[in-house]
């Protein structure tokens, strides 16, 4: 019986997936997440990192601007007190004009000398304000120079720091200068100006010196601008922020403003760099991840392409052969496993070759089917030339008995009695399953009818488990193999069969007949199991009864039942075969109208 299968479709209401979708989709996203995850990480890491680098670089910098610029106006002051001598005091303290001359000529000495050892200083002079007459210059002054008007950054001590401007000589670059009151007895005050020679700012404030374009800015102890290399973005006078953030800087304008202090002086100096500019390196570093992205994408999409390519060409071929097995109606209907050509990938490959058997195993079934069919069209046949007209037999067999009883032949009663109840057990049944209990009491009927035939020359013994009694069997299935002992298992020192039934305790049933006759040869046994290989018209002797008995087990359980023939010349035979205590397929005896 062929049972229809339900396919139950658990998933949410909808349409159904395409795998091809499905993978693009799943491949886009394990690509494109991990790309971004990594891509916001990395932009993070790297802008903090990257941050910090040059933030800490620009500091670092600025740190020794400041540094150089202390010490210039450390160098400036030193050279300002080399030049407030005693000799110079002496000189404008004295009148003798002897005296005088050669005082100024020790003081011109020591200027020369100032000059020769300190290679960074540039002009340098006394005056007088504020008639601001001038005394021992080393260069020419320029005209209206006036060192009370230039930009004062601090004043520490006597000493006024100048933030850089352009140089009182005539050469017009910018210095840093310093102006050191002396004090001199019985005369108005005299002052030194000094100031750095003229490559010294270049090399002090050179924006170059960051990798990138800076400007600067000196501010005064409040933060106000003294000095600023772009007055139209940072005017003189502009504030500037005394604090920064945890980077080292403070934004301003769209700007980075880095400050060191002169700790001993009290001024600051700032650089302040475009945003965009101190940007440009980790915009270079996200269009280069963002290049990777695009190319990692671009990758993932071939590779998508080429893995589908790779699971669809198979799955294509795999349903083309589906679809033929599906179409297919007969067992000549069925491609041939031989068609298939693998794919050289292994995981397809193995379906493929699997689906191999499976259509290998379809043909045999439906070959084993369509042979199970003919052997029941073949058994139905000889049940139907069997029970033609049952009623004449048992009306003939009754008028017998009849006619038996009537003249005092008991014997014959009996025996007619007894073949009446076979011959009802079996042309009733319909071929279909009996109870262990009414085969075995069929086959004693039968054994009786031999025993009065062969004038009880055999005596055979039958002995079954209570608890297999009940166990459904084809009927007419134990008849034919004590028929084959009675007729071939004869022995000359008397006959002795035996029939067991042994449950076997693992869900089987063992039945065995045992003769002591002549025995068989391995070759006559080969000979005898090959019943099926042999044309029905062809089969006589023992091989009939086997055939049947054989067909029956193959018909209503299966190949998992069969024959086994052990035997040896001499010592007798012994067929077995297995039955399952609950058989699948077990149809309830029918009850047959008795006929009188």
């Amino acid at each position: 019986m062929i049972t229809a299968t339900r396919v139950t479709d658990n998933a949410p209401a909808g349409k159904s997936r395409s795998l091809r979708r499905s993978l693009v989709i799943v491949l886009l996203l394990s690509t494109i997440v991990p790309i971004v995850l990594m891509g916001i990480g990395s932009y993070y890491l790297i802008y903090s990192i990257l941050d910090n680098k040059i933030a800490n670089a620009v500091q670092s910098t600025l740190r020794q601007v400041r540094s150089n610029i202390d010490k210039t106006y450390a160098n400036l002051n030193y050279v300002s007190q080399q030049l407030s001598s005693n000799d110079l005091q002496l000189l404008f303290q004295s009148d003798d004009t002897v005296e005088r001359y050669i005082l100024s000529q020790t003081v011109f000495k020591n200027l020369d000398l100032v000059s020769f050892t300190n290679p960074d200083t540039g002009l340098f002079y006394y005056y007088t304000p504020p008639e601001n007459s001038v005394f021992f210059q080393n260069q020419s002054i320029r005209e209206g120079a006036d060192p009370a008007a230039l930009p004062q950054l601090t004043a520490v001590k006597g000493v006024t720091y100048h933030a850089p401007h352009r140089t009182l000589s005539d050469k017009g670059d910018l210095v840093l200068s310093v102006t050191r009151s002396i004090n001199i007895a019985k005369r108005s005050p005299l002052y030194v100006y000094v100031e750095s020679n003229n490559d010294l700012y270049n090399r002090l404030l050179n924006s170059e010196q960051y990798g990138m374009q800076a400007i600067h800015l000196l501010a005064d102890s409040r933060g106000s601008v003294i000095f600023s290399q772009d007055e139209a973005l940072f005017p003189v006078g502009t504030l500037m922020p005394a604090q920064v953030n945890d980077h080292g800087y403070a934004e301003r304008s769209g700007r980075y403003v880095f400050r060191e202090a002169s700790a001993e002086q009290g001024w600051s100096v700032y650089t302040v760099i475009d945003r965009h500019t101190f940007q440009a390196e980790m915009k270079s570093w996200t269009l280069l991840g963002a290049a990777i992205a695009v190319v990692s994408l671009l990758f993932s999409g071939a590779l998508g392409w080429s893995i589908w390519k790779m699971v669809y060409r198979p799955l294509a071929k795999l349903n083309s052969e589906i679809r033929k097995v599906k179409a297919s109606r007969t067992h000549d209907d069925v491609p041939h496993a031989q068609e298939i050509r693998l794919t050289r990938i292994a995981e397809f490959d193995d379906v493929l070759l699997q689906f191999q058997d499976m259509r290998t195993r379809i043909r045999m079934l439906l070959n084993e089917l369509m042979q199970k069919e003919e052997d029941k069209r073949y058994l139905e046949v000889e049940k139907l030339v069997a029970q033609i007209n049952p009623h004449f037999l048992y009306n003939t067999l009754n008028t017998v008995q009849w006619l038996a009883k009537a003249n005092g032949q008991e014997e014959i009663v009996n025996l007619i009695a007894v073949f009446t109840r076979l011959m009802r057990y079996n042309l009733g049944k319909d071929g279909g399953l009996v109870a262990l209990r009414d085969e075995i009491a069929a086959l004693r009927d039968y054994i009786a009818l031999q025993q009065i035939r062969y004038n009880y020359v055999f005596a055979i013994r039958i002995d079954a488990d209570d608890n297999t009694l009940d166990v459904l069997v084809p009927r007419f299935l134990l008849q034919p193999l004590i028929e084959n002992a009675i007729y071939h298992g004869q022995s000359e020192d008397g006959s002795a069969i035996s029939l067991t039934v042994t449950d076997e305790g693992d869900g089987s049933i063992l039945v065995q007949v045992r003769d002591n006759g002549p025995g068989m040869s391995p070759e006559q046994i080969h000979k005898l199991l090959a019943y099926r290989l042999v044309p029905e018209r062809d089969k006589i002797g023992m091989g009939i009864g086997l055939h049947y008995v054989a067909t029956m087990l193959r018909v209503h359980f299966g190949e998992r039942t069969g024959l086994r023939v052990d035997s040896r010349p001499n010592e007798g035979t012994t067929i077995s075969f297995r039955l399952p205590r609950a058989p699948g397929l077990a149809a309830a005896p029918r009850e047959e109208p008795r006929h009188d």
